[in-house]
C-alpha cells in the first residue's frame, strides 16, 4: 500500500519475489567499514555490497550513501575485509535510514540493542527517541523509504510508531503524522517475556472519541511460571518498569552500569560515576553518566557543586535506592546455565605490520582507547605489568624512542614487546595470551604467575629486554656515583605537613639523603614511601603536574632562594623551617647566607659550599629545568591501575584497569579490561596548589580520590630531553 511518492509500508519482512529473484538476493553480501583510514569511496559507518573479491583479501563493491540515507548506489571501490563487518540485506536497510555514520557505528557497538531491533514487528513496544525525551511507543509498520528505480537500489527501512501515554492511550491518528523514525532513535526494546500475554490494541468508545487502549485479553492463557500477574489495564510504563528480572540483589558501587525510571514511567541507563552523602542529604546518592543526554541533567555538577565530570545533560542524581542493575546486563539463571565458553566474542582480527606505530596522538586517542575491551587484558596476576606498559607506550613520545635498535640487535623478547606496543597503538586492545608469551620471556618464572610490583618488572623492561643504560644518575653522599631505573623516596613522616605533594616529597627525600642527579633525567618514575598494598606513610598524596628538579642537579647554577643571585651554599636544616617556606629547598648567594644564618634559631645549621660550573656569571637569570607528568600507577588491595595523561590539553587524562570487569568464572571466564576518560582529573589537577591542598579527598570525585589515596609511583618526562644511551649489556635466557 503506498502512503506517498516514496514510502511504502510492510505487512511482511519483505514483498513476495519471484524465485529467481529470491536466488540472487540470496547471494547479496552487505557490510559496513567499522575501521581503517577513509579510502576514495568507502569511509568508516559506509554500507556497501560486495561485487568481488581479491587475492588479497580486499572487498571491490558498491557503496550506499555516505554520510547520507541514499539508496541509490555508487562507485565505491576497495575496502579491506577486515576493515568491514558483514550485515544481512535488512540491517543494511536499516543502517542505511540512518543518515549519520557516526549513528550507525554507534549503534552497531550494542550489538544486543541492534539485535532486538532487527527482530521488531508491529505490536512491540519500543522507547524512541524524540523531540530531546524518551517516549514509549509501540510499532506500527516497517517502512520502506525510497523507489527502487534500478535493480541496484536498496531501500531503506524506518520505523511508524504510535506513542502511548501514561493512561495507556495510543495517540489519535488526527494529531499531526508521526515521523518515520530511524533504528538509531530506538534507544530500547521491550523484551517480549517482559509484555503480559495478550497485550492488544482496541478501538474504544471514549467521551465521543474513537481512541486505542492498551489491554489484557484474560481468556489468553498464561504460559510459564515466571510471568507476574498484570492488572486488567497495565500501563506500558508499568510494563518497562517492570520487566527487571528476578535476581539476587547485587550491590551497587561506582562502575556499576544502573537504571532508574521516573515518575512518568521513563527508565534512563547509566553508570555510576560517584557514591556519596552530597551537602544537605542524609542518604546516600548516586551521580550518574547517562547513555543518552536528558534535558535538565547537568555536567557533573549537583548543587553548585562538582562531583564528576561528563558531558552536558548527562549527569543525573538520585537517591541509591532508586537505582536497579541494568536489566539489558543481567542474565537470568537459565541463560546463564546455557551459555557455553565457547560463545567467548572473538577477539578482533589483527595483522602484524613491519613498520612500528608510533605513539597515539592526542586527537585519535580516545576513539582508539576509551570503553571496554580496551587497553591490554589482565590474566593471571598481569595486573602491574599491564599497567606499566600501558602508561609507558601507550602515548609517551619520550619513552617511546627508547626502544627504537637495529632490528638486527633485538633479542626476541624485545620483538614480542613491540608487537605488543604496535598493536596497542593500532588496534587499542592486546590479548591477555599476547601478553603471557612476554611474561615467559622475562627470565623468571614468577613473572608468569605470581604478583609483582612495577620497580621490579621496570627494572628487568629496562635492563634486560631494552638493554638501555639506567635512566637515572645519581650523585650521593661522598661523590660516589650510581645508575638507577626508579627514584624511592625515603624520609621520616615528621619532616613533611599534612598536605604532602610530589614536589615537596622528591625535594626533602633527596636533601635528607645527600642526592642529586648527575645529568638531568629523560624519563623518572618517583616511587611513593609505601609497601604495596601493606603500608603507606600518608593517607593522600597531591600530585604535582610540574616537577621542578633544577635544585637537585649536580654543578648546575642555582638561585640564591632570598635574592635570586647565583647561590653558593644550601642548608639541609633550614628544610623544614617554618619561617621559609617549609619542605622548599633552601640554597644562598653569600650575602644571604650570612644574613639568614646570623638569626639565633640557625647559627647552628651547617650550611655547605655547592659545586658549580666554572665561569659561572652572578648576573644571569638561571634557566628552570622541569619535567611533566605524564602517568600514575596506583594499587588498591594488591590491584595495579593507571591514569595516562595522553596529550598537551588539560583535561586529556586516561583511566585504565586491565581487570575491571569479568566474564564467567574463573576457569573459564576472561578479564575484560577497560579504558575510561578521566577529564575530572585534569579539572582537578589544574587548580593551584596552594588551593588544591586544601581539598579533602573525601569529596574529591571518585577517580580523582583513587588517585590521590592509592598513588604507588608517578612519571615524569622531559620531552626536550635525549632519551638515554642503549647500552651492549643485559641479556634474557629465551
Amino acid at each position: 500500500m503506498q502512503t506517498g511518492n516514496s514510502t511504502f509500508f510492510i505487512t511482511e519482512r519483505g514483498p513476495e519475489r519471484s524465485t529467481m529473484e529470491s536466488r540472487s538476493v540470496s547471494k547479496e553480501r552487505f557490510f559496513i567499514v567499522i575501521r581503517g583510514k577513509s579510502r576514495k569511496g568507502f569511509c568508516r559507518g559506509c554500507v556497501g555490497r560486495v561485487e568481488a573479491e581479491t587475492a588479497q583479501g580486499e572487498l571491490m563493491g558498491l557503496m550506499y550513501g555516505c554520510g547520507s540515507n541514499n539508496g541509490t548506489p555508487k562507485s565505491g571501490g576497495l575496502v579491506k575485509a577486515e576493515d568491514t563487518y558483514p550485515l544481512s540485506r535488512h540491517q543494511a536497510q536499516l543502517l542505511l535510514y540512518i543518515s549519520s555514520p557516526s549513528r550507525r557505528l554507534e549503534l552497531m557497538s550494542n550489538a544486543q540493542l541492534f539485535s532486538a531491533i532487527c527482530d521488531l514487528s508491529p505490536g512491540d513496544l519500543v522507547l524512541v527517541a524524540h523531540k530531546k525525551g524518551h517516549v514509549p511507543a509501540v510499532v506500527k509498520n516497517l517502512m520502506q523509504i525510497g523507489k527502487k528505480e534500478n535493480r541496484e537500489d536498496l531501500n531503506m527501512l524506518g520505523f511508524e510508531v504510535e506513542f502511548v501515554d501514561s493512561e495507556n492511550n495510543v495517540s489519535p491518528s488526527k494529531l499531526a503524522p508521526q515521523p518515520i523514525f530511524t533504528a538509531a532513535d530506538i534507544i530500547q526494546v521491550v523484551p517480549s517475556y517482559a509484555v503480559p500475554l495478550g497485550l492488544q490494541f482496541r478501538n474504544i468508545e471514549n467521551g465521543g472519541s474513537r481512541r486505542k487502549v492498551v489491554m489484557r485479553i484474560n481468556s489468553m492463557p498464561n504460559f510459564g511460571t515466571s510471568a507476574r500477574p498484570v492488572m486488567e489495564h497495565q500501563s506500558v510504563q508499568s510494563v518497562i518498569r517492570n520487566q527487571i528480572l528476578s535476581t539476587s540483589p547485587v550491590p551497587l558501587e561506582v562502575g556499576s552500569l544502573v537504571e532508574v525510571v521516573n515518575n512518568a514511567g521513563i527508565t534512563v541507563y547509566g553508570v555510576i560515576r560517584w557514591l556519596g552523602t552530597p551537602e544537605g542529604k542524609v542518604d546516600t546518592w548516586a551521580g550518574i553518566e547517562l547513555d543518552f543526554e536528558v534535558k535538565g541533567c547537568s555536567d557533573g555538577v549537583y548543587k553548585d557543586r562538582r562531583y564528576f565530570t561528563c558531558k552536558g545533560n548527562s549527569a543525573l542524581f538520585v537517591p541509591i535506592t532508586k537505582c536497579s542493575p541494568d536489566r539489558r546486563f543481567v542474565r537470568s539463571s537459565e541463560v546463564t546455565e546455557t551459555f557455553k565458553s565457547t560463545e567467548v566474542p572473538p577477539v578482533p582480527s589483527y595483522e602484524e605490520s613491519e613498520e612500528d606505530a608510533p605513539p597515539v596522538p592526542e586527537s585519535k586517542a580516545v576513539s582508539l582507547f576509551v570503553g571496554k575491551m580496551k587497553g591490554i587484558q589482565g590474566h593471571i596476576n598481569s595486573c602491574y605489568l599491564d599497567a606499566t606498559l600501558f602508561s609507558l607506550f601507550s602515548s609517551s613520545v619520550t619513552v617511546d624512542a627508547i626502544c627504537n635498535k637495529p632490528a638486527d640487535k633485538e633479542q626476541p623478547i624485545t620483538c614480542i614487546l613491540k608487537s605488543i606496543v604496535n598493536r596497542l597503538r593500532r588496534q587499542g586492545f592486546v590479548p591477555a595470551q599476547s601478553v603471557m608469551n612476554f611474561r615467559k620471556k622475562l627470565g623468571c618464572e614468577t613473572f608468569s604467575k605470581n604478583e609483582k610490583d612495577p620497580e621490579e618488572f621496570i627494572s628487568v623492561l629496562f635492563q634486560k629486554v631494552l638493554c638501555i643504560e639506567p635512566l637515572l644518575k645519581l650523585r650521593s653522599e661522598g661523590g660516589t656515583s650510581q645508575g638507577a631505573y626508579t627514584l624511592q623516596i625515603f624520609l621520616e613522616k615528621e619532616q613533611m605537613g599534612q598536605t604532602p605533594t610530589v614536589q615537596k616529597l622528591l625535594d626533602t627525600s633527596c636533601m635528607s639523603g645527600d642526592i642529586k642527579f648527575e645529568t638531568m633525567p629523560s624519563c623518572l618514575i618517583i616511587q611513593m614511601p609505601r609497601c604495596g598494598n601493606k603500608y603507606k606513610m600518608f593517607s593522600h598524596i597531591f600530585p604535582s603536574t610540574e616537577l621542578d628538579i633544577t635544585d637537585l642537579l649536580y654543578n648546575s647554577p642555582r638561585e640564591c632562594f632570598i635574592c635570586g643571585q647565583t647561590a653558593r651554599f644550601e642548608c639541609l636544616q633550614c628544610l623544614p623551617d617554618g619561617k621559609l617556606q617549609p619542605g622548599r629547598i633552601k640554597q644562598y648567594c653569600s650575602t644571604c647566607n650570612t644574613q639568614v644564618h646570623s638569626h639565633r634559631s640557625r647559627c647552628s645549621h651547617s650550611p655547605r659550599a655547592l659545586v658549580l660550573p666554572a665561569g659561572v656569571s652572578a648576573d644571569v637569570p638561571v634557566p628552570r629545568h622541569t619535567m611533566q607528568l605524564f602517568g600514575v600507577l596506583c594499587i588498591q588491595t594488591s590491584h595495579y591501575v593507571s591514569f595516562v595523561k595522553y596529550g598537551p590539553g588539560s583535561q586529556s587524562w586516561l583511566f585504565f584497569d586491565s581487570m575491571a570487569d569479568r566474564y564467567g568464572d574463573d576457569q573459564s571466564g576472561y578479564n575484560i579490561p577497560e579504558v575510561r576518560a578521566c577529564p575530572e582529573l585534569g579539572d582537578f589537577l589544574s587548580r593551584p596548589e596552594e588551593e588544591l591542598t586544601r581539598v579533602s579527598p573525601a569529596q574529591a570525585p571518585e577517580l580523582v580520590r583513587r588517585l590521590l589515596c592509592d598513588s604507588y609511583m608517578f612519571l615524569y618526562h622531559s620531552p626536550e630531553m635525549p632519551v638515554s644511551i642503549p647500552n651492549n649489556g643485559g641479556t634474557l635466557d629465551p
